[in-house]
């Protein structure tokens, strides 16, 4: 109760929090709030690029589809690229850092110099060329995103557990003979869940952002799936005229990264008490 009342109090976390709230309810309610919920993936060629009007609120795109009911569905999308492919990072490079951290030597050596092959090439291009690789697909490109955002968690958690090593409490479990997997799970694992909580909200925004970008290069979900970065793409050879076919998704995206990195904020200031003092001077 007290994490939230400290949430609560900043404005910011609290609306990235609101955006993230609403389009989970979104992505859930989607068949029974899109106002065309059976025209998402159908061609209406006689209702192509209509402006925005009260039938449809975003205007329809080159099939003749409401763009507005396509955002909605595109969320379900968003969602589970962003909650599986941060989930899997997480599970690969958390435990590669703890034991990476834990025992050093070759071991760490060799787990962090592998993650170091994998930081050595911006994330954009080794996500675009798995890919590209693999071929076009949701489940192409989650894949391809798990397998360069893991370092990012892998380097982290090791230098937390590098800290905690050393630190009197986990000498004392050690003393007092606990094994090694205890000593990890038990008193180094959970003090390194804030800052593993803290990157999780931040990455699952640039995962949305990444996974837009893979869309809009045509190695996302193929159509007519109602891909967010894929509608952007398809929507270039119709501008300035069709103006509406390329901000409502922008928006969409924009709007959602925007409420990860919000909230990714608001929880390092809850979960790290020396950052929020040093913003409360």
């Amino acid at each position: 109760m007290k994490a939230i009342r400290i949430l609560l109090t900043d404005r910011a976390a609290t609306f990235g929090s609101g955006i993230i709230l609403f389009l989970v309810a979104v992505a859930i309610l989607a068949p029974w709030i899109a106002p065309h919920p059976g025209d998402v993936n159908t061609f209406h060629l006689m209702n192509r690029l209509q402006p925005p009007s009260a039938e449809n609120l975003f205007g329809t795109d080159r099939m003749g589809s409401d763009i507005f009911s396509r955002i909605l569905f595109g969320a379900r999308i968003t969602i589970t690229i962003a909650v599986i492919a941060v989930g899997v990072a997480v599970i690969i490079g958390v435990p590669i850092g703890l034991l990476a951290g834990y025992y050093g030597g070759f071991l760490g050596g060799f787990l962090m110099r592998t993650s170091d092959v994998f930081l050595a090439v911006p994330q954009i291009v080794l996500a675009i060329a798995i890919a590209q690789t693999l071929g076009p697909s949701l489940e192409n490109v989650i894949l391809a995103l798990s397998l360069t955002y893991w370092p990012f968690w892998a380097r982290l958690v090791y230098a937390e557990t590098r800290a905690l090593k050393n630190q009197t409490f986990v000498e004392a479990a050690i003393a007092l003979g606990a094994s090694d997997f205890r000593v990890i799970v038990l008193h180094i694992l959970p003090n390194t869940a804030s800052a593993i909580i803290v990157r999780t909200s931040i990455g699952m925004g640039a995962t949305i952002l990444t996974a837009a970008a893979l869309g809009f290069l045509g190695l996302g979900a193929p159509p007519p799936t109602p891909e967010w970065g894929r509608m952007i793409s398809e929507s270039r050879e119709y501008l300035p005229e069709a103006w509406w076919y390329a901000t409502a998704p922008g928006i969409a995206i924009f709007l959602v990264v925007m409420g990860f990195n919000l909230l990714g904020d608001g929880l390092r200031d809850i979960l790290d008490p020396k950052t929020r003092r040093r913003g409360g001077k």
